[in-house]
């Protein structure tokens, strides 16, 4: 049953929808669109995706900036693609490109075949895998209230194994020689998965990455706040802050500017990686020194 998409705007409440779903008045996996004319397939007992059902709309700003550096037949890489927001939601404006979706959590996998199945006219490549720096298995522990808390297990959690995954050698071997675009969202684990792409990181071939960096993300890994920056920084990769809530927040002194690429604007602000506060929490845009 599908009560939930016949409700009344004002009655579309997260606790209504999940008491539907609880007295099976309403099917748990359900056909969302947001965006306009973006489609996804969600559980509505995950409270995340169950907000977009609700209000019809995901990180619209993100995607201003994705299909900025996005050109129409590009490379985009979603590491940490959880449902699948972020590639889904590209796919009406950049129909010709070639998306890659990399999540370790196997209950994301399922919802991620179904929504891929919704699209078979386009190039999309799912990866089952831990991105990390080396090969094996790593454990991973599952959050069963908010699917997007799901993370690499610490020495004192407990978690399932999952096969690991270098991109340095998931390029070479797809013969991949340009990412355009990085989406990384990996709940702390964004350092690791970068050093396992270190020989394209050297290169430049990933041209613009957007990167989530939250402190208790970091901490819970012992690595600093702004450690995953300095270590781009160290390959040529210029830092920018690319919100506008960051530009009038960020306590550090930043350098406005705008790129103009392909008649589109965007404004951004510079900053230097060591700079960066170690309780701040942004998504951060890197770009390559040969963007």
């Amino acid at each position: 049953m599908q009560l939930a998409e016949l409700l009344p705007k004002f009655a579309k409440k997260h606790r209504i929808i999940e008491i539907l779903c609880r007295m099976g008045l309403q099917n748990k996996l359900c056909k969302v669109r947001f965006n306009g004319d973006s489609i996804a397939i969600i559980n509505l007992m995950d409270p995340e995706p169950r907000n977009v059902f609700i209000r019809g709309e995901f990180e619209t700003h993100f995607f201003e900036i994705a299909k900025f550096f996005l050109p129409n037949q590009g490379v985009l890489f979603d590491l940490g693609a959880n449902v699948g927001f972020c590639s889904f939601g590209m796919l009406p404006t950049n129909p010709e490109c070639h998306y890659h979706l990399f999540e370790a959590n196997p209950r994301m996998i399922e919802l991620l075949k179904h929504s891929i199945m919704h699209h078979k006219d386009y190039i999309i490549k799912l990866n089952h895998a831990c991105v990390t720096d080396k090969k094996g298995t790593t454990k991973f522990c599952i959050t069963d209230r908010q699917s997007g808390q799901s993370h690499v297990a610490t020495s004192e959690e407990k978690g399932i194994p999952i096969t690991n995954l270098k991109l340095d050698d998931y390029c070479h071997k797809n013969d991949i020689r340009q990412v355009d675009f990085a989406k990384i969202d990996l709940e702390g684990h964004e350092h690791k998965a970068l050093l396992g792409w270190q020989n394209c990181l050297q290169q430049k071939t990933v041209k613009a990455i957007y990167i989530e960096t939250i402190p208790e993300n970091q901490n819970r890994y012992q690595l600093s706040t702004n450690e995953t920056l300095i270590y781009l920084e160290s390959f040529g990769y210029k830092m920018y802050l690319c919100k506008d809530d960051d530009f009038k927040n960020f306590p550090h002194k930043t350098e406005l500017l705008e790129i103009i690429l392909k008649r589109r604007s965007l404004k951004l602000g510079s900053f230097k990686a060591k700079d960066y506060p170690m309780n701040y929490s942004t998504d951060i845009l890197a770009l390559a020194s040969n963007f």
